[in-house]
């Protein structure tokens, strides 16, 4: 999968979280679904998928302008979370990942990136068994601007003592990787754990 990537080269590598180290995209999907049904905003599976690491407050705040909807944005956000966290413990790490990060461990700092909040983060970081491997994480909670400007990943490089010009992202949404290039980095597309240089 990953042989044309030299990884020890770079002086940290830096993964965004759902949907490139773990399968967690479709779970947050079908909760978008759901909510935007039961408050009749309009789903598009696609376009919300793009909008991959951006919070959800702000996803829902820009789809009701884009619409012309008044909505709760607090409730809408509160019912995606609930519906989402009843199967937050099914989520999983893509196998060729895994296989990364257990080669890379110890050889390349690590760090991961995600516009996730914290607890939800770290809860599937704790359930995957991910946490024993990368031991920095910037939440949505750490940054004030989400994806796809790079603050999210400039501050993962400087708690790794990283240089931002040496680092690696891992990303799977166009937005990730805008946020990343943003960010002086090397970028690569990562779709459901497959790697392809972009």
């Amino acid at each position: 999968m990953s042989e044309q990537f030299r990884f020890e080269q770079y002086d940290a590598l830096i993964f965004d979280m759902d949907g490139t180290l773990v399968d967690s995209m479709p779970l947050h999907l079908d909760a978008w679904e759901a909510t935007s049904a039961e408050f009749g905003l309009p789903f598009d599976r696609v376009q919300l998928n793009e909008y991959g690491g951006i919070p959800t407050r702000k996803i829902v705040a820009m789809l009701a302008e884009q619409h012309g909807l008044e909505i709760d944005v607090e409730a809408f956000a509160r019912r995606k979370i609930a519906l989402y966290l009843e199967h937050i413990d099914k989520v999983s790490v893509f196998p060729a990942m895994w296989e990364l990060v257990k080669r890379c461990h110890g050889k390349v700092p690590m760090g991961i990136g995600t516009g996730s909040t914290r607890d939800h983060a770290t809860h599937i970081l704790r359930n995957t068994g991910l946490d024993a491997f990368i031991p920095v994480l910037v939440s949505a909670d750490d940054v004030t601007n989400h994806k796809p400007h790079p603050d999210t990943f400039l501050k993962v490089a400087e708690l790794l003592g990283a240089n931002p010009a040496n680092c690696l992202v891992f990303e799977d949404t166009p937005i990730g990787i805008e946020a990343g290039k943003a960010g002086g980095m090397a970028t690569v597309l990562a779709t459901e754990g497959e790697l392809q240089r972009v």
